[in-house]
């Protein structure tokens, strides 16, 4: 796999304890749980990384003069889903190639990508060979619509990845917690 941008630092662990728990014992509660953590999230997502034709010579690359392909897989009834990954270890399961490139990417990226695809994708896959949970996309927008509403209703509010590791270390000094 191309290095991907702290590709090591991307686990999940939270999120597979609920995905576990859920599969224990299915129900609203920790159906809730499993996607308040996939909103959380950071995921591998596998691409093909090409050159656009006749910009081969420039330095440096950017969306003008670079394509990305992201990877899908096709179920028997010929929906195409895209595929995410928890973590390295999930994605090298499905494919362990040292020319493998990918994109770190959160819910809300891959929301954007299923959008941005119109009706060729159906959803995307998380850790196919193992877990293989898969989030549809009617679902996923169901889910970003209740939150944004949440949101704009003041019961959620939206935070930074900075703001997060912020409240994890302060719930560590009290002793509440991990940091």
């Amino acid at each position: 796999m191309n290095r991907l941008e702290n590709e090591m630092d991307i686990i999940n662990p939270a999120l597979m304890l609920a995905i576990s728990r859920m599969r224990e014992n299915n129900n609203l509660v920790t159906q809730n749980k499993m996607i308040a953590e996939a909103l959380n999230a950071r995921f591998l997502v596998p691409c093909v990384i090409q050159v656009r034709p006749g910009t081969e010579q420039e330095a440096k690359r950017n969306a003008d003069n670079t394509m990305v392909h992201f990877n899908m897989l096709q179920t028997k009834e010929k929906e195409k889903f895209f595929i995410a990954f928890t973590d390295i270890g999930e994605l090298k399961k499905w494919q362990d190639d040292d020319k493998q490139n990918g994109m770190v990417m959160g819910f809300d990226d891959l929301a954007d990508l299923i959008r941005s695809a119109g009706d060729q994708a159906c959803g995307f896959v998380l850790n196919p060979v193992t877990t293989n949970v898969m989030f549809r996309k009617e679902i996923m927008m169901d889910i970003l619509a209740k939150r944004d509403k949440a949101v704009a209703e003041g019961k959620l509010k939206k935070v930074s990845a900075e703001e997060v590791k912020e409240l994890k270390k302060e719930k560590a000094d009290k002793g509440m917690g991990e940091a």
